[in-house]
């Protein structure tokens, strides 16, 4: 049965030895989560068909979308890492149970186009670096 995505938390870890997740506040979007790797031809001369194998896996380019909230400590550890360009850790806490937990290297900060009626919103553009981990509880 399907449910709803409500309650998915997006947390960071603060890069300690014992890591220490703490959920960033406002997310709206973090993209599709996964990994995909690409094909590699390696076809013979005397095959009567292309043949491939799995190539690297190379990390998701994705676009994590927030409300802005200025005030927020934890949301400005967010935006100040993206700002910087940093790699960190981070884990999506779906509410069916399921974790995904990767490292992604925040690759700037921008904030969106305001509307009248909407609140106001930042874009942090960013590349996975190795593959994701999954668990399920």
């Amino acid at each position: 049965m399907a449910i709803l995505g409500i309650n998915t938390k997006f947390n960071m870890g603060d890069g300690g030895a014992t890591e220490v997740f703490t959920k960033v506040p406002g997310m709206k979007a973090v993209g599709s989560i996964g990994d995909e790797a690409p094909l590699v031809e390696v076809t013979t001369i005397d095959s009567d068909g292309k043949e491939y194998i799995s190539g690297i896996i190379d990390g998701q380019e994705l676009e994590l979308t927030a409300n802005y909230e200025k005030t927020d400590a934890d949301q400005t550890v967010f935006r100040d890492a993206a700002k910087a360009r940093t790699a960190h850790n981070f884990e999506i806490v779906y509410n069916n149970g399921v974790k995904a937990s990767l490292n992604l290297l925040l690759l700037g900060f921008k904030m969106n186009e305001p509307e009248g009626e909407g609140a106001l919103t930042f874009t942090v553009k960013a590349k996975q670096n190795g593959v994701t981990v999954w668990s399920e509880s």
